[in-house]
């Protein structure tokens, strides 16, 4: 009968809740926690972080703030109120705080007290979750703050800002708790602080609500506080507690919060980039708004903004008003439509620019090419009208931006009717984008020969049919490539093309693992790079092909490439047929050491035996230590005899990798260290 009371599963958890330590599922908590890598940032600027955090587990990964707050893949520490460039030890707290989990955080700080800080405090508060607050106000270092209460504001959660000033010693906030709840359209919490709270707000307020989108907030502070100053037109980024992604409130209308300004007779200075967004995401109502309001002048920006919008009425309209203040309306071959769309001829005109608009010439000093962008949009139409009308807005950019998106029916038309070109890049361009009907067309009508540039960018695609096509015609007599080539971006209006220059087509396959295109170009020309790029990329048959069928061979970059990657097979294969090339040994060891890879330095020592000097021995042992690689420094230390410094074990301290210190502490032996502050820098 004892027994089977003392076997009883609902005694034993009853029991094990009052032990010091973690329920289970809270210590799942702790696990998850430990997944999260911590990658340290040295760059100095307000934005940048201390560390990124990456590969946060799910279920913290899918939460809305942790997406919110991330980009391609990782997140900066402040966005978890977490500062320390290598560790995080509360880690465990602030993504339990974060999920709102009360059970989880009541149990983590009643094992981790001291984990409660004000910026756990910071944290529940921008996430919104009042029970969580007021749970940490019970608790010693967990009193609000009136950074808690500005970010409530400015995230839109009344119910916390609301709590926090009913709180009779309450932390209060500042004018960015108003700031902030314009800039990110929470009216409720806008009305909230000017009837409550005495703290205001500054210019920025408004100037964010407007940038924003925000019209019932624009409205209000317009109505309620009428002192606030004129609108400075600076450019500028929302950005409180350096933070840029703060909660949004839906709703966001640019039309009609121009429309409250102009109500409001508040139209000065207002920003140039609020206008064009506008004109983009309303088209002609916005235009037309714009316009007649007095707020925008139809400069050359505007209409360039117009032409990306491909709107045929707000073309239209802004066309008219360039010719009536040019004095170059009415046309006569329009008859009665005055449809501008209806022009089929051109103008008896000679080529020209707009001079005037607004009584104000310096609006169209600049460079004026809005054929260019029609041309890249593959808007015919309008390049059609713009001609026709004689304005001189083309340039060679107009055919070498067609070509690089596609539209060969607007090149053949600029081809037959402009006489401005194009250059070598409009195939350059057609290459790297892939359209091949650009490139036959650009060699059969223009005669335009192939460039090495167009043979790169090809092969770089692996592009077999454009390749077979592009040995067909002749080439430019070009020097030899000295250099390993770069990668290039062209911006045009609606992106940018990536494209490569400078590099020989058959590095550039074999970089990019393209066998059967380097089997293709197997009698051009190529350098040390192809070998040293595929070994980069872990491509062993074309590493394999290029040592049996040419010449050029590879640098030290190919072993280290291999190593950087993780491709043992291709350094193996390196190190059989290519050992001559290797001119630093004891650097491939560091290498190898930064890796990890106990497998990889087992091989450097088996095969490439290499007496260490001592810089080279502690970059070696230091790397493994900062790196948190156990089993290396283990291997290091039981099997070749290894010794570290106070500096790698120091360095393992601070980036909190308990094992490491524990393992260097009981079985590693120090020796002083040989390397300079500038040396170690660069290791860490």
């Amino acid at each position: 009968m004892a027994a089977r009371v003392l076997t009883d599963r609902d005694l034993v958890l009853c029991i094990v809740q009052y032990q010091h330590g973690l329920p289970l599922e809270v210590r799942h908590v702790v696990a998850l926690a430990a997944q999260v890598v911590i990658t340290p940032c040295y760059t100095q600027t307000s934005i940048c972080p201390s560390a990124y955090l990456s590969n946060i587990p799910p279920p913290y990964a899918d939460l809305e703030y942790v997406q919110r707050m991330s980009y391609a893949g990782r997140m900066p520490n402040y966005a978890l109120f977490l500062h320390d460039h290598y560790v995080a030890p509360a880690l465990p707290l602030h993504l339990a705080i974060v999920a709102g989990n009360l059970r989880h955080v009541e149990s983590l700080v009643t094992w981790q007290p001291a984990w409660v800080s004000p910026d756990a405090v910071a944290l529940a508060a921008i996430c919104g979750h009042l029970h969580i607050l007021q749970y940490l106000a019970t608790m010693p270092n967990g009193a609000p703050t009136t950074t808690a209460m500005d970010l409530a504001a400015m995230n839109g959660y009344l119910d916390v800002v609301e709590w926090l000033h009913g709180l009779s010693d309450g932390p209060g906030c500042t004018a960015k708790a108003m700031d902030g709840a314009a800039a990110y359209g929470h009216l409720d919490v806008v009305a909230f602080l000017h009837e409550r709270r005495t703290e205001g707000c500054t210019t920025l307020a408004l100037e964010a609500a407007i940038r924003n989108g925000y019209a019932p907030v624009a409205d209000f502070l317009l109505s309620h506080r009428r002192s606030i100053a004129p609108l400075n037109s600076r450019l500028f980024i929302v950005e409180f507690y350096r933070i840029q992604r703060h909660r949004s409130a839906p709703g966001s209308n640019l039309l009609r919060t121009i429309q409250v300004l102009v109500t409001h007779n508040f139209t000065a200075n207002l920003y140039k980039g609020v206008i064009h967004a506008a004109i983009e995401s309303h088209g002609f109502d916005a235009l037309q708004l714009l316009h007649e309001s007095g707020i925008q002048r139809i400069d050359q920006n505007c209409l360039n903004t117009i032409i990306k919008t491909k709107d045929r009425a707000s073309i239209e309209y802004t066309l008219h008003q360039v010719l009536v203040a040019n004095d170059r309306w009415p046309l006569d071959s329009l008859g009665d439509s005055c449809c501008l769309w209806d022009l089929q001829e051109e103008l008896p005109w000679a080529p020209w620019q707009p001079s005037k608009m607004h009584h104000d010439p310096q609006h169209w000093l600049s460079p004026f090419r809005a054929m260019d962008i029609a041309a890249a949009l593959g808007d015919l139409p309008t390049v059609q009208l713009l001609h026709r009308l004689r304005l001189d807005c083309c340039s060679t950019n107009a055919m070498n931006h067609a070509c690089a998106r596609g539209h060969l029916d607007v090149a053949q038309w600029l081809h037959a009717h402009r006489a401005e070109g194009y250059t070598r890049d409009a195939m350059t361009f057609a290459a790297a984008e892939g359209h091949t009907e650009v490139i036959e067309w650009l060699h059969e009508a223009l005669g335009m020969p192939c460039s090495e540039d167009v043979l790169a960018n090809a092969a770089a695609r692996g592009d077999l049919y454009m390749l077979a096509y592009l040995l067909t015609m002749p080439m430019l007599d070009e020097p030899a490539i000295n250099g390993t080539g770069s990668s290039c971006t062209k911006f045009l209006p609606d992106g940018c093309v990536q494209y490569g220059s400078g590099s020989y087509a058959v590095d550039a396959a074999a970089a990019n693992g393209h066998l059967e295109a380097v089997r293709l170009l197997q009698l051009h020309r190529a350098s040390t790079d192809a070998m040293d790029r595929a070994a980069l990329n872990g491509h062993l048959d074309v590493v394999t092909y290029l040592d049996a069928q040419r010449t050029e061979g590879c640098t030290n970059r190919a072993f280290e490439g291999a190593i950087t990657g993780g491709h043992d097979a291709v350094l193996e294969f390196l190190i059989a047929h290519r050992a001559s090339a290797i001119t630093n040994c004891g650097e491939l060891y560091v290498t190898a050491a930064r890796r990890g890879q106990v497998a990889t330095m087992a091989m450097l020592w088996a095969q490439l035996p290499w007496e260490l000097t001592p810089v080279e021995a502690e970059k070696v042992v230091t790397l493994a230590a900062l790196g948190n690689h156990v089993d290396m420094l283990q291997w290091l230390i039981d099997g070749k005899g290894m010794q570290h410094t106070n500096e790698a074990l120091q360095g393992a301290e601070r980036r909190g990798h308990a094992r490491v210190v524990q393992l260097l502490s009981s079985r590693g032996r120090q020796v002083p260290s040989e390397l300079s502050e500038i040396d170690f820098m660069f290791l860490m």
